[in-house]
């Protein structure tokens, strides 16, 4: 597909300027030529007419002798025609009687006694002037044909063939200058309005423009300076506003992130002293009760005390995990990277959580190639598999009888992404946008104490401290999920 070519605000003004231009002054030059020529046919028409009413008087006495006189009358015209330069024809049409006309005497002995032309039957029958223009390139005449009136009666017409050729010599020369005048006005308009529309309109646009570009990159000190009181000046001043509002903004915004930066700060401080506040009392509590259990015989005793025993053991893990959390969230956490084979890797975490996939009849198939590595802290990787892994395993319904994990990865270019799927319960659309917040929890029908909704956080924080992404689909309800994550390559430092 080829690219489509783009053109600048100014040469595109330029080209409807020009065009404007162009066909008004070329519009009025050709009304000025049609009026001019259409002014000489006309002048030359009563010039014939003149000419037609002054020859009436003379030959009249002719036509009384019942034009015995012929050759008089032929001399008669001859002298006329030499008297004017203009007159290339001058003949005397009288009828016939077989009802046309014919050329009685003629400056042109060559149409003596022939047929006239067919117009001047019209202009004898109808007492009309008929006038008939002709341009043939440089050659320009006019052919009149006038009534011969004698006395109030039409008894034939005069045909007068008049040459232009004078008087548009001298109009071609005033045409050419038209036309130089024509051509200049036409670059004085242009660059006139070009030069206006630079000025008003197009270099405006240009300070807008660049304004923009340094407002985007960050410059909100800067200022359009057009003064003018139209739109411009409007947009001018209210990009100007628009800049100084977004500066007090984003200062309000980095107090604001400051003063939260503090909070959460504070906040996960809190949560530290308070962990550890509670672990303290939890671990020996959760050391000594199953051994208080144990020793009891009173089964209902014991069976209160068990109950107290996961309470304890869920408070300690619910305790170690928001530790967990906030110290991965926490910017002073730092993480110790290393090249690690990630097919090994794998194998030792499954041969690791072994006992636990057995006893839930899980099978886990990998797709690993064996050069894959990745840059990662090794035992944060652990607890990110360990979490997903358990986390498959407890989704994946007892009722049906085990279930299979899939772990794949696919190296692309400086990163590895990996995926761990699971045949389990799967998730809703709406699961699917909250299953990394905090304390959410898929499955509602599940005892409290099996989760505590943090697991996939604490994920998401190792991801993103190793510069990755994750994410999660599944097709719907009963049929799995599917945990995509990116770590980067161990080929590159």
């Amino acid at each position: 597909m080829t690219k489509k070519t783009q053109f600048s605000l100014s040469v595109k003004l330029t080209f409807i300027v020009v065009s404007i231009a162009a066909v008004i002054i070329f519009s009025l030059t050709y009304i000025n030529l049609s009026e001019q020529a259409s002014f000489f046919e006309k002048n030359y028409a009563e010039k014939s007419v003149t000419l037609a009413k002054s020859l009436d008087a003379s030959i009249t006495f002719y036509l009384q002798n019942q034009l015995n006189e012929t050759e008089q009358l032929q001399q008669y015209i001859e002298t006329v025609s030499e008297k004017n330069d203009e007159i290339l024809n001058l003949s005397i049409n009288v009828p016939t009687e077989l009802g046309g006309l014919k050329t009685l005497v003629s400056n042109n002995e060559n149409l003596i006694n022939t047929s006239a032309n067919t117009y001047n039957i019209i202009a004898y029958e109808k007492n009309v002037i008929v006038y008939i223009p002709l341009h043939i390139e440089s050659s320009h005449t006019i052919t009149v044909i006038v009534p011969l009136n004698v006395s109030g009666t039409i008894v034939g017409t005069y045909e007068i063939v008049l040459s232009m050729n004078q008087a548009y010599a001298a109009f071609d020369t005033e045409m050419r200058m038209l036309i130089i005048v024509s051509i200049i006005s036409l670059f004085l308009l242009t660059f006139g309005s070009l030069y206006l529309l630079r000025r008003t309109i197009v270099k405006p646009i240009i300070q807008f423009r660049n304004a923009v570009y340094r407002t985007g990159g960050g410059n909100l000190n800067e200022r359009i300076t057009i003064t003018s009181q139209d739109e411009l000046g409007q947009l001018a001043s209210a990009f100007n506003q628009m800049t100084t509002d977004l500066k007090n903004s984003q200062y309000q915004i980095e107090q604001y992130s400051k003063m939260l930066e503090g909070l959460l700060n504070q906040k996960d401080e809190f949560i530290k002293q308070l962990g550890h506040d509670l672990k303290n009392p939890l671990v020996p509590l959760v050391n000594l009760l199953p051994i208080i259990a144990e020793k009891e015989k009173d089964p209902t005793v014991k069976e209160h005390l068990k109950m107290i025993v996961k309470n304890a053991e869920y408070m300690r893990d619910l305790v170690i995990k928001t530790l967990q959390l906030a110290r991965l969230r926490s910017p002073n956490t730092q993480f110790e990277f290393e090249h690690l084979n990630l097919n090994e890797f794998i194998v030792q975490v499954i041969t690791n959580q072994g006992y636990f996939l057995k006893e839930n009849n899980i099978q886990v198939k990998t797709t690993i190639p064996p050069n894959v590595t990745v840059k990662a802290d090794r035992l944060q990787l652990i607890e990110l598999f360990n979490n997903l892994i358990t986390n498959a395993v407890k989704y994946t319904p007892k009722e049906q009888n085990g279930g299979t994990i899939t772990i794949e990865a696919q190296q692309q270019g400086t990163e590895v992404t990996i995926s761990i799927s699971d045949t389990g319960i799967g998730m809703t659309e709406e699961q699917l946008t909250k299953v990394f917040t905090e304390f959410f929890k898929v499955d509602k029908t599940r005892q409290e104490l099996d989760s505590s909704g943090l697991g996939l956080s604490i994920c998401q924080r190792i991801i993103e401290k190793h510069s990755g992404k994750i994410r999660v689909n599944s097709p719907g309800v009963g049929k799995g999920t599917t945990f995509f994550f990116t770590l980067p390559t161990g080929d590159h430092n």
